[in-house]
């Protein structure tokens, strides 16, 4: 799929010259392709027929000049910001193929293409950022292993070397705030086995359009194998279900946050007005487990008969939830536009829940004969390392915890609702996707109420 040229056929007295064509600011570039095809053999749609002699040999002489033209633009844009003007245009293509070919071996030398064709399907913008992690990461191998990058060298020593690197040296932070070197924060090494796992299988999928719309010469059965073997070699492996634990709120928990100006009436009131929306928005996904790029879309049309009905931008699958009265007032007090920054929101919940647990914990322990642990340990493997991050509660807070409350809350009371049921307001299709997002307590205190049982509290008068 190209981003920045298109393929016109130019009539002749005999034939059509088959160019490659672009344009900026009114002006044209328009270079021969060298191929040329008789009237009776282009079609109404304007493509060349099968009758057309040498067909193949001919569409690839196509695709090579396009293809030149397309990464010279990409290259100029990503670079400068802005499509290169036809002037300069003209001086590069007029350069030795050869010479752009060289640019092309490297591993990342259809990166921008790719992306720009990934732009046009994927929904949402996280994903994109996602698969350009692929290129940052490859550029760092290369940098600190003095490595080389290009097509020629996917062998089985470079995924070792590669999957090596990922789990015991690759530095990384969370964020676009943190990742800058002014911002004082040391990085993290090393990415844990769920993440290069991910990223290995990104990279693969980049490998593989290079050979299906690029015509790079890749056995991509190999390649597979060899990050395989590697993952084997160095026992990259995914954490188990058992092992691997997430924060999820109790109905407690959530009732107690859903009634904080109740119980914390002058901390309620210190909090801004971003910081109050951030609470609600959270609320809400605890409530409806609706997923973060999910409950920034809802709008009134999706409530219907007191549910709402809608389609996950993940899967495009329905979902059908119970519109709970406290989320309701949430949608109706910012008007049915809960717009946010997912890292902003994140970062604010971190801080927020680190005071108000404190307080749902002298709260707890007072209402129960039980110690509240606001202490929590969360187990990350990288390779066969084993590594645990130990702190406070509230720093594990984030808004996939909403979804992922919901989604256990759900799960603690599927004798009564049942997992199909449990499926259809999570919209999801596959059972395991549901359980995956189950997840085991630190500490439970059941509700013995119906759903979910969380209301808001009244002050008494007088």
């Amino acid at each position: 799929m190209y981003q920045y040229t298109q393929v016109q056929f130019v009539k002749r007295k005999d034939y059509y010259d088959v160019i490659v064509y672009y344009s900026r600011n009114g002006e044209k570039f328009r270079p021969s392709t060298g191929v040329k095809v008789l009237h009776k053999h282009l079609t109404a749609k304007g493509s060349i027929s099968s009758a057309h002699p040498d067909l193949e040999n001919d569409l690839k002489r196509i695709k090579e000049v396009q293809d030149k033209v397309e990464q010279l633009v990409s290259n100029y844009k990503n670079k400068y910001e802005e499509k290169p003007p036809v002037s300069w245009l003209e001086k590069e293509f007029d350069k030795p193929i050869q010479d752009t070919r060289k640019d092309l071996q490297n591993i990342l030398g259809y990166w921008q293409l790719y992306i720009e064709d990934k732009k046009l399907v994927v929904r949402n913008e996280k994903t994109i950022g996602r698969i350009n992690n692929v290129k940052h990461t490859l550029t760092k191998f290369q940098e600190k292993k003095n490595h080389a990058l290009t097509f020629d060298v996917l062998d089985q020593k470079f995924f070792n070397d590669l999957v090596d690197y990922m789990i015991s040296e690759h530095e990384h932070s969370r964020g676009k705030q943190q990742s800058n070197e002014e911002s004082g924060i040391i990085p993290i090494i090393g990415l844990n086995n769920d993440t290069t796992i991910k990223r290995l299988k990104d990279f693969t999928e980049y490998l593989k359009y290079c050979v299906l719309e690029q015509d790079v010469s890749i056995n991509l059965e190999k390649v597979k194998k060899y990050i395989k073997l590697a993952k084997h070699k160095l026992e990259v492996r995914p954490m188990s279900k058992s092992q691997k634990w997430e924060l999820t709120f109790t109905i407690d928990e959530i009732q107690f946050a859903v009634n904080l100006d109740y119980h914390q009436p002058e901390y309620w009131q210190a909090l801004s007005a971003n910081q109050k929306k951030y609470l609600d928005i959270f609320i809400f996904m605890c409530l409806q487990g609706t997923a973060p790029i999910d409950t920034k879309d809802i709008k009134r049309s999706d409530i219907k008969n007191g549910k709402i009905v809608k389609e996950r931008s993940k899967s495009g699958n329905e979902f059908k939830v119970e519109l709970d009265p406290i989320s309701e007032k949430i949608l109706e007090r910012y008007d049915y536009e809960l717009n946010f920054t997912e890292q902003a929101a994140n970062d604010e919940l971190k801080k927020i829940f680190v005071t108000v647990l404190e307080y749902y914990r002298k709260y707890y322990e007072e209402t129960n004969d039980d110690i509240y642990e606001i202490i929590c340990t969360q187990k990350i493997k990288k390779g066969d390392q084993e590594f645990f991050k130990i702190q406070h509660k509230g720093l594990f807070v984030e808004l996939m915890t909403g979804r992922r409350s919901f989604l256990t809350n759900l799960g603690e009371k599927a004798d009564q609702l049942g997992l199909k049921a449990a499926m259809d307001k999570a919209g999801h299709t596959v059972v395991s996707t549901t359980l995956g997002y189950i997840h085991d307590r630190q500490q439970v205190k059941k509700s013995k109420d119906s759903l979910f049982g969380i209301h808001k509290l009244e002050k008494s008068k007088g």
